[in-house]
């Protein structure tokens, strides 16, 4: 398992999403999944910063939108 600092650079400021584990390392162009409040929400990894004294990596992601709709958006389901 890899724990990561995601952070969210949506917005005009950074926003912590805090540790999080994934089993493999994320990539830059890759989708991510968060639960908030019950929901999926995908977000695109868009930078990732590696620490040279061992603390682990850091993810800077942008929100996609709900995983659902996400998908539907792939599949060409714009409703």
């Amino acid at each position: 398992m890899h724990t990561l600092i995601v952070i969210d650079v949506s917005g005009s400021k950074p926003k912590p999403l805090y540790a999080r584990e994934f089993k493999t390392h994320p990539r830059i162009g890759e989708w991510i999944e968060i639960d908030e409040d019950d929901n999926g929400v995908i977000y695109e990894v868009i930078k990732v910063a590696h620490s040279s004294v061992g603390a682990g990596s850091d993810l800077y992601v942008k929100r996609v939108e709900l995983t659902y709709k996400a998908v539907e958006s792939l599949c060409g389901k714009n409703d």
